[in-house]
């Protein structure tokens, strides 16, 4: 895949790039199209200002350095509860990603949050609310 080619993580600290606006304008991609425009643009502002190599090093350590998927089964549910929620427009970790991980952990839940994208508590918050209160509830009961 490209991350694992690391070519998107070296073009994003390129000489001849401009980091921050290419990994800005990358983000923005990962909204819905129905969150609004004012908390699209404040997200894409927040990930213009990183310093050079940030997202890099972060998209480094998910994509290649670090991955549970063998290990995530033998998560105790009773224990540590597990909710997953993914945007229906993350092509970052999809849904389909999501769903798969949560099939792999007994008695995990997935739920597919419509209208959001990566960045649900920012590119979205009264969506993403609508989606968090209930899974908090649900938090709740293991307290």
């Amino acid at each position: 895949t490209l991350f694992r080619s690391n070519r998107f993580i070296d073009y994003t600290h390129h000489p001849k790039v401009h980091g921050g606006e290419m990994i800005a304008t990358w983000t923005y991609g990962l909204m819905a199209p129905q969150s609004p425009e004012r908390f699209k643009r404040e997200t894409w502002w927040g990930y213009s200002q990183g310093a050079p190599g940030v997202y890099q090093g972060d998209t480094y350590f998910y994509s290649v350095d670090w991955d549970a998927s063998d290990r995530v089964s033998e998560i105790d549910t009773s224990k540590c509860p597990v909710f997953l929620l993914t945007g229906e427009y993350d092509f970052s970790c999809t849904p389909q990603d999501t769903e798969r991980t949560a099939r792999s952990i007994p008695d995990a839940e997935f739920t597919l949050m419509t209208e959001i994208g990566h960045f649900p508590m920012s590119e979205n918050p009264v969506r993403f609310k609508e989606y968090l209160m209930p899974t908090l509830k649900k938090i709740e009961k293991y307290t």
